[in-house]
């Protein structure tokens, strides 16, 4: 039997299995992955998944209307913007992108969605304010 540690980068949804290397592997998160520089925050994945969501980066004009790429299932249309990113650890990368993108749709509600879940989370508004939840770090650390 042999044993390794790895990071898959699945389309900037990441997943890590076996033992971490020591202080985990590092991830930087930022709300537009295309430019270079520092990212807005960094964490220690020692298992599971990290998923990003945003309106940051598939976006366009439809007239003058700003829309991008997440529909509200409900409305078919874009949700009310809340959240500028929002990102997820949880134990797959499906289960972590999900909760991510059904976090920019529920807006408001999502900080309490993600908590009742037990999934770590990192929401940024619109305005850049941050809010965390269910043990996320509150700066750099372990998820």
């Amino acid at each position: 039997m042999c044993s390794s540690d790895l990071l898959v980068n699945l389309g900037g949804d990441i997943r890590v299995a076996g033992p971490p290397p020591a202080g985990g592997w590092r991830a930087g998160i930022s709300d537009d992955h295309r430019q270079p520089g520092p990212r807005q925050a960094t964490v220690a994945l020692t298992s599971g998944a990290l998923a990003t969501s945003g309106i940051a980066v598939r976006a366009w004009r439809c007239g003058t209307r700003p829309v991008h790429h997440i529909v509200d299932p409900r409305t078919g249309d874009n949700p009310p913007p809340a959240w500028r990113t929002v990102s997820v650890t949880a134990a797959t990368c499906v289960d972590a992108n999900t909760a991510a993108t059904a976090a920019i749709v529920l807006g408001a509600a999502a900080p309490p969605w993600l908590q009742a879940r037990g999934l770590p989370a990192r929401l940024v508004a619109m305005d850049g304010t941050v809010t965390t939840v269910a043990g996320w770090p509150a700066a750099d650390g372990r998820a």
